[in-house]
């Protein structure tokens, strides 16, 4: 097999040397496979490129592709491909951070299960043998483990447990070369997911091989700040069409953290009556008809402030519309939760996972009816 490495790089001259000199100790225990690493450039001012060209005076399968700007994670590794299929000629392609928080050991564990028929194979942090730092900060760990989780309930892929692994490995023909890469929906991270998901449509076989994600302790971090409400963009557009782009607006962000609030204090409650004075599903309801009013408030003085609801009449009629479209999920959440618990036992890991199960149902449904009926833009 011929494999092409791709890496994007911008201001790695400290890690792309080091990297690939770890990448050729690797390709000398495979000789059965052909590899190349495509260095893809973002124009570094610290000299990372002229670190590349010294290293393919030594190897021949260091190649170096410079963008005109750079553009992005995403547009990077769309770049690469593109050349990568055409002046390379691969059978896979490998996706691959030059920082060594992927560990360059595990490239060959990423390659064999081609061999085995896999088709998309994805370095993953939370199958098991998998995992992450434990010097992330909480909000990291909370926005990598429930990122996956809502893009797993939301997109329906659930033989897959991380979307958002930059540790990847596609197969070629009848794959990737039936990608449209110059339509990708994201120019920054968030393309992982657009591009998992476009291969799990093909009908890839796909396989998860466990990884440990390692801190990067050379260089700062190319962690863009927009990432949280990208991929959040691109899992509702993959599941919903383009149609939710337009919703998606400046109040989104605030609906988000409302959202967040209210799962707080939902969550909270619930495992605190569930456990003193209510039944599980009863507990659900309670719990969740406080966080509903909570977020009414919050919304409305908010999130959708330009939108305000004034006049008591509005408020009236629009409160009742509200706790009418909030009580939908709740309502099924909570028996949700009841048949989860009955048929499986009242544990903590059996009813969390149904009442998040229907949370996220409810976030969808939520978003969709305020901004279309309760706090709908005036005409």
């Amino acid at each position: 097999m011929k494999i092409v490495i791709v890496i994007p790089t911008y201001n790695e001259a400290e890690n792309i040397g080091l990297m690939i000199e770890a990448l050729a100790q690797e390709f000398k225990q495979n000789p059965a496979n052909e590899f190349h690493v495509l260095v893809v450039e973002g124009n570094s001012p610290d000299g990372t490129a002229e670190v590349v060209k010294q290293k393919q005076s030594l190897y021949p399968f260091v190649h170096l592709l410079m963008e005109e700007k750079k553009a992005g994670l995403g547009a990077a590794y769309a770049f690469g491909f593109k050349y990568a299929m055409r002046n390379l000629s691969p059978d896979v392609l490998v996706e691959m951070d030059a920082d060594f928080q992927h560990d360059p050991k595990d490239v060959i564990r990423l390659v064999e299960p081609f061999s085995q028929g896999y088709d998309y194979v994805i370095g993953s942090r939370f199958t098991k043998g998998g995992g992450i730092p434990q010097d992330w900060s909480l909000y990291r760990k909370f926005l990598s483990v429930g990122g996956n989780i809502f893009s797993k309930m939301v997109l329906g892929i659930f033989s897959v447990n991380d979307f958002t692994s930059g540790f990847k490995a596609s197969r070629v023909q009848g794959f990737v070369d039936k990608l449209d890469l110059d339509n990708i929906l994201s120019g920054g991270f968030a393309y992982k997911i657009d591009l998992l998901f476009r291969m799990h449509k093909l009908g890839a076989k796909i396989k998860e091989v466990p990884i440990i994600f390692g801190l990067r302790d050379r260089g700062n971090s190319k962690m863009e700040n927009n990432n949280f409400m990208d991929s959040l963009r691109v899992v509702l557009t993959l599941r919903f069409g383009k149609k939710v782009t337009a919703l998606m607006s400046p109040n989104f962000l605030k609906f988000c953290i409302v959202g967040f609030t209210g799962l707080f204090v939902d969550t909270g409650l619930f495992n605190i009556l569930r456990v003193t004075l209510l039944s599980s599903n009863y507990a659900a309801l309670t719990s969740g008809t406080i966080a509903m009013i909570t977020t009414f408030l919050l919304n409305n003085y908010w999130s959708f402030k330009e939108r305000k609801l004034e006049g008591m009449t509005k408020k009236v009629i629009s409160w009742i519309l509200y706790v009418v479209v909030s009580f939908v999920p709740i309502l099924i959440r909570s028996k949700l939760v009841g048949i989860a618990t009955a048929s499986f036992g009242n544990t903590f890991i059996v009813s969390n996972v149904a009442f998040v199960i229907g949370v996220l149902f409810g976030l969808i449904w939520n978003f969709t009816m305020y901004s279309k009926i309760i706090w709908r833009k005036s005409k």
